[in-house]
């Protein structure tokens, strides 16, 4: 097992593209953890990764360790571009401040999509793409023809009923979830670190931001019917959608990008100040060789945003028997201000 997830030690320079490759990695003493990890299902996918990263400030070199994953007989000339991709995120995640990686899809903010710099680059697109991803994700564990949809609806209008009684309403389901970072294990030596664990959470906007956007209703049941909507998202929706961003194959890439941002991070925060060429890239703003190579613009995903949040991505009807007689459900995802914006 132990081999088979970590089976590479590459030593390279900053900015080659021809990496040396030596076998074993004994010294880390992973065996016993990594043993212990559960397998993966079939219908998921783990992508090739960073794990180690070490620094020599004399020789101003790095090693790094790449998990496999699930990429099975991976040939060297796909490994090395692979590989390449990793170290520009990495090298993006070095370049740009912190604060530069967020994106953030929402039909009233168009002019607020992603940070100018990070636009630049693929890691933007693919942040863009999750978002997107999340927010149909979003939709279609809501949906009532999925279990856990069916529960949060039924629950939803009981709900409803108990505060309005027969009134006919339009019940009002603000949701703004994020994804950010979750629980993250590092080993960290003087000069090098290994990435036990880095996983990112799913988290409504309320939960995750102090001076998140107040919902106002003039109607206190309204106010009360969306707060209860609200952990019902949590209790039923979060957890599958937490599950999808760091099991799923369609999160893949993102995975990819924060675990290059998460060694970053460690470089910045143990490097900082220090002689070094690489040092130096620290938060200097420098996108050289790291902006996109082919052109994309961040307007397509703010439009398909447009197209689900207008058109919904379910649209369903239900005949239901109640005491006081026969009504008819209406199931809409989209329509009223939902958002999903992300950060790392």
């Amino acid at each position: 097992m132990f081999k088979k997830l970590i089976s590479i030690l590459l030593s390279f320079t900053f900015i080659t593209t021809q990496p040396i490759f030596a076998q074993g990695v004994a010294q880390l003493n992973m065996a016993q953890y990594l043993g212990s990890m559960p397998a993966v299902a079939a219908d998921r996918f783990r992508p090739l990764h960073m794990r180690y990263f070490s620094y020599d400030i004399k020789a101003d070199n790095f090693q790094l360790l790449l998990d496999k994953g699930d990429n099975k007989d991976i040939k060297e000339a796909e490994l090395q571009e692979k590989t390449k991709v990793l170290m520009e995120y990495f090298q993006i995640g070095l370049a740009l401040p912190n604060d530069k990686f967020w994106v953030n899809l929402r039909p009233d903010a168009q002019d607020q999509i992603i940070d100018p710099e990070l636009e630049k680059t693929d890691m933007g697109k693919i942040m863009l793409e999750s978002d997107l991803q999340l927010k149909k994700d979003t939709a279609s564990f809501t949906s009532p023809q999925t279990p856990e949809g069916r529960q949060y609806w039924d629950k939803l209008y009981k709900k409803a009923g108990e505060l309005f009684g027969t009134e006919n309403i339009t019940i009002p389901t603000i949701t703004r979830p994020w994804i950010v970072p979750g629980e993250i294990i590092l080993r960290q030596g003087e000069d090098s670190a290994y990435i036990f664990k880095a996983n990112m959470k799913v988290m409504l906007e309320q939960d995750h931001l102090k001076n998140s956007t107040a919902y106002n209703f003039t109607d206190p049941r309204m106010k009360e019917l969306n707060e209860y909507s609200s952990q019902l998202i949590r209790e039923l929706i979060i957890p599958k959608l937490t599950k999808e961003v760091n099991t799923s194959k369609r999160y893949a890439a993102l995975r990819q990008v924060f675990f290059s941002l998460v060694m970053a991070r460690w470089f910045k925060d143990t490097f900082t100040g220090k002689p070094g060429q690489y040092a130096q890239l620290i938060d200097s703003h420098n996108l050289n060789n790291l902006t996109s190579k082919e052109a994309w613009s961040k307007t397509y995903y703010f439009n398909e945003y447009k197209k689900s949040f207008e058109k919904g991505e379910y649209n369903l009807k239900e005949q239901i028997a109640t005491p006081s007689g026969q009504v008819i459900r209406s199931y809409v995802s989209g329509g009223i201000v939902v958002s999903s914006p992300m950060t790392i």
